[in-house]
C-alpha cells in the first residue's frame, strides 16, 4: 500500500467512505453473494461499511477486512460491533505484506474484494498478483475503481474543472493512476488473468438531488482544504492555498445549483481464478 494515502483520514474523507455499501459500491459482486458460506477478504477496507455489509450477506461465512491505518481499523471494528455483526474481523495490514497478518493464507478466500484501492498504489499489477495468490481456485477477484478523468458535472463550472485537472496532476505526480478504472481489465490481464476469465462492467454514482449534492459537494469542499490532499497540493508546489479556497467555494456553489448534476464513473471487474 502507499506510504502516504493521498487524502489521509480527515473526517470529511471518512464521511465519504462510511457512506459506502454493497449496493452503492460493489453491485457487480451482488450476483455472486448467494452462497452463505463464502470467505471474503476486503482489501483497503477503510471504516468497514462495505466489509460489514458483505458479512451480513454471507451469514455462514466470514469476512476479513485489512487496511494500513490503525485509526480506521478501530472505526471499522466499532461499526461492526454497533451493527451486531459477528462473522467479521479487521486487522491492520496491507496487501504486500499479507503473510504478516493472522488469518491470511494463500488460496484461502472465495472472494478477494477491493474498492478504490488500486488507484492509490504505485504497483497495481503487483497488488493484483497478490490478490490472485490469496483467492481459491474457482474463486473471484472483484474490483471497482473510479476514472477521475471521466467525472462529469453540469452546469459547466471552471472551478470544478480546475479541481479535476489539479487532482489528476497531483495523483499522477505521486505515481498513482486516478484513471485506472478504465483499464482494470488490462491490469488483470497483465497480472495473469486470461481475458475470457474477466467480466468488465461499468458502475456510476450520480449526485443530483439537493440531498445528494449537499453530501457530495459538501465533503469535497471540505476535503479540498482540510484533508491531506491540501498538503499534497501546497507542499508539492501544484497549487496555492488561494487555489484551494477557490475550488472549495466552487463546490459550495455547485451544491446550491438546483439543476446541478455530478457523475462519477467506475470500472468494475469480476475475475475468475481457474485451475
Amino acid at each position: 500500500m502507499p506510504s502516504a494515502y493521498v487524502h489521509g483520514h480527515h473526517a470529511s474523507v471518512l464521511r465519504s467512505h462510511s457512506w459506502r455499501t454493497v449496493e452503492n459500491s460493489c453491485p457487480h459482486l451482488l450476483p455472486y453473494l448467494k452462497v452463505p458460506t463464502l470467505h471474503i477478504l476486503d482489501v483497503g477496507c477503510g471504516p468497514g461499511t462495505i466489509s460489514t455489509d458483505l458479512a451480513t450477506r454471507v451469514p455462514d461465512g466470514f469476512v476479513l477486512g485489512i487496511d494500513p491505518s490503525a485509526e480506521v481499523i478501530e472505526k471499522a471494528r466499532k461499526h461492526a460491533e454497533e451493527k451486531g455483526v459477528k462473522n467479521i474481523r479487521f486487522e491492520v495490514g496491507d496487501i504486500f505484506n499479507w503473510d504478516q497478518i493472522t488469518g491470511i493464507e494463500e488460496g484461502s478466500f472465495d472472494v478477494v474484494h477491493a474498492h478504490q484501492v488500486l488507484q492509490h498504489l504505485e504497483e497495481p499489477v503487483r497488488a493484483m498478483k497478490e490478490f490472485i495468490k490469496l483467492a481459491k481456485v474457482d474463486g473471484l477477484v472483484a474490483l471497482r475503481e473510479a476514472d477521475f478523468s471521466a467525472m462529469h458535472h453540469y452546469p459547466d463550472h471552471p472551478g470544478i474543472q480546475k479541481w479535476k485537472d489539479l487532482y489528476l496532476t497531483v495523483t499522477k505526480g505521486l505515481g498513482f493512476d486516478p484513471t485506472i478504472g478504465k483499464r482494470l481489465h488490462a491490469v488483470a490481464m497483465e497480472a495473469g488473468f486470461p481475458r475470457n476469465d474477466i467480466d468488465a462492467t461499468v458502475g456510476t454514482w450520480l449526485f443530483s438531488t439537493p440531498e445528494e449534492r449537499e453530501f457530495w459537494c459538501g465533503l469535497w469542499a471540505e476535503r479540498t482544504v482540510k484533508s491531506d490532499f491540501r498538503d499534497r497540493v501546497v507542499d508539492g508546489g501544484y497549487g496555492t492555498e488561494a487555489d484551494l479556497e477557490e475550488i472549495a467555494q466552487s463546490w459550495k456553489e455547485m451544491e446550491k445549483k438546483e439543476d446541478g448534476w455530478l457523475l462519477v464513473i467506475h470500472g468494475e471487474v469480476i475475475c475468475r481464478k481457474t485451475p
